[in-house]
């Protein structure tokens, strides 16, 4: 039987535009410190992985990860971590493939689906489209960037704004619901949550638990949703015990 340590640990970051893989890199120390092998791919479309394609589509992401794991890195199983996007590919990946995935971790996980509620999809429409006239006279046009950036930022809605090259790829991952997923996974898992997180709310971490049998549950007071770079150390604390 092999060790816990052997069993390689492949963390899937979430989705910025500035991603990179260092600012999980506290964490992989921490992981690696206790003798783990830790991959921390980046996922098609981002740092130095390009797009394949225009486009891609959800399964896409996870047939990336079963390549990665089968292939690249010729593992027979894996402790698989998912921060934010990249837990809900986590989650699909391991309803899919249980047989690969030894244990799961999902921090402040994505995935819940729920629609742009009214007011936010008035708030966006008014103020970069109605307006979008009044910045289109100098000296105005110079602030409509900084002024649509403001909007989403106030309505919670940055991965969509500064999704960038990957506007219609966001379009069609953000919209798989994984919450069936959830009923299917029977591997041990761990969540973990910030308590302050605005970008995926505390109330979909407590429903990824009651939907994943056996899963253990953990919140991190006055973490945020960047809780693996922001609070690396707590972090690690509560996933090297779990891992044993």
């Amino acid at each position: 039987m092999l060790k816990k340590q052997t069993i390689p640990i492949v963390l899937l970051h979430g989705w910025s535009a500035t991603i990179t893989v260092e600012k999980y890199g506290e964490l992989k120390k921490l992981l690696e410190t206790e003798g783990y092998i830790v991959y921390t791919p980046y996922l098609p479309g981002f740092g130095d992985n390009p797009l394949p394609k225009e486009e891609l589509f959800f399964d896409d992401y996870v047939a990336f990860v079963h390549e990665f794991i089968t292939k690249k890195i010729k593992a027979q199983k894996a402790i698989l971590m998912g921060h934010s996007f990249g837990g809900r590919v986590a989650i699909r990946f391991t309803s899919l493939y249980p047989s690969l995935v030894e244990k799961l971790v999902l921090i402040d996980a994505s995935g819940i689906q729920r629609s742009l509620p009214s007011t936010k999809k008035r708030i966006v429409y008014f103020a970069t489209k109605i307006t979008r006239p009044l910045f289109s006279v100098v000296p105005f046009s110079l602030f409509y960037r900084f002024f649509r950036k403001a909007v989403y930022l106030a309505i919670g809605e940055m991965d969509y704004y500064s999704a960038g090259k990957l506007t219609k790829t966001f379009k069609n991952v953000y919209k798989i619901d994984v919450s069936e997923d959830l009923k299917k996974i029977g591997v041990p898992t761990l969540i973990v949550w910030g308590e302050l997180d605005t970008t995926t709310p505390l109330v979909d971490g407590k429903y990824m638990h009651s939907y994943i049998s056996g899963s253990k549950f953990v919140i991190i007071p006055g973490a945020t949703h960047k809780l693996p770079n922001e609070r690396p150390k707590e972090l690690a604390q509560t996933i090297l015990p779990f891992l044993v």
